[in-house]
């Protein structure tokens, strides 16, 4: 379990909320956090900064991570939650407000529950879907993406449940495969998925333009000795730019059956030392680092306590 400072961290908690001319309610506040704010308000008679909407949710995750002894992580930051910050909520693909104490406001919320406040494990999501979510882990929210009665009474419809599937099943903290879901919602800046989201996410940004679908054809079929398998895929991917042009939502045009099968039929026989090329091509379209395992900062191994 990751050793933290109880005094040294509530105090700086509580004097970041004094240097920022934040409230902190005394009666509910962790006892450690007071001494800093009875310091801060000392020292800074007048805030020495206004905060804006990125600081105040900083000051706001620390807090509460503090009281639920859950570790936030130092490279946790407000240009970090700047960084990570998004328009529109991708689970009910609404328009997000800030205070406006509605649930369409934006929060910020850990992906995988048993672990840390830590780059990689965090999203933007509007109130509503962060109050389904709930502690709920990836296996339940799938159940409740099957259609199943329940999942309309939590709050989010099937397809809501199967957009926060999509966004979890990365930073799942599972043993066995992955299983292999279209792609149907815009992956969370910095967060974790798996290969073959990533691969559907390329040939979703490469469908529009067919200079651009070519391109990327000519390197996938370099990539795999199978020629139909490549004229299969090529298909898909023109049934695909089809979709795109009627699709409300453009991640919906990965929910057909008909571009999922050839997909997943080309993804699971693609070579082991083909993988390296398959990254590289990938990486054009936005992909990230890849990693085998959860980042230790997570500390998914204490359910991110300290």
């Amino acid at each position: 379990m990751q050793t933290v400072s109880v005094a040294e961290t509530g105090f700086d908690i509580g004097w970041d909320f004094a240097r920022f001319g934040r409230g902190l309610d005394r009666a509910s506040s962790e006892r450690s956090v007071l001494p800093g704010y009875r310091a801060g308000r000392e020292n800074f008679r007048v805030p020495q900064h206004v905060p804006d909407r990125f600081v105040s949710k900083w000051l706001q995750l620390r807090l509460n991570a503090f009281r639920r002894h859950r570790i936030l992580d130092q490279e946790v930051t407000p240009a970090y939650l700047k960084r990570i910050d998004c328009t529109m909520c991708p689970i009910t693909l609404i328009a997000m407000t800030h205070a406006a104490l509605t649930e369409s406001d934006w929060s910020v919320d850990r992906i995988n529950n048993d672990g840390a406040y830590a780059p990689g494990n965090l999203m933007v999501m509007c109130v509503k879907a962060n109050r389904a979510k709930g502690a709920k882990g990836f296996t339940e929210v799938v159940e409740l993406a099957s259609g199943i009665p329940e999942g309309a009474v939590l709050g989010l419809s099937e397809r809501e449940w199967a957009r926060l599937a999509c966004v979890m099943v990365g930073a799942a903290n599972m043993t066995g495969p992955r299983p292999f879901l279209p792609l149907l919602t815009r992956l969370p800046e910095d967060s974790r998925a798996p290969l073959f989201f990533v691969f559907q996410q390329m040939l979703l940004l490469s469908a529009h333009l067919a200079r651009e679908r070519n391109r990327v054809m000519k390197v996938l079929c370099r990539l795999h000795p199978s020629s139909e398998r490549s004229a299969v895929l090529r298909c898909a991917v023109e049934r695909l730019a089809v979709n795109l042009r009627d699709a409300a939502y453009p991640y919906d045009a990965l929910s057909d059956e008909g571009v999922q099968r050839p997909m997943r039929g080309r993804f699971t026989t693609v070579p082991p030392d083909s993988v390296p090329g398959l990254l590289q091509l990938c990486s054009q379209y936005g992909a990230g680092r890849c990693e085998s395992a959860p980042p230790a900062a997570w500390a998914l191994q204490t359910g991110g306590r300290f």
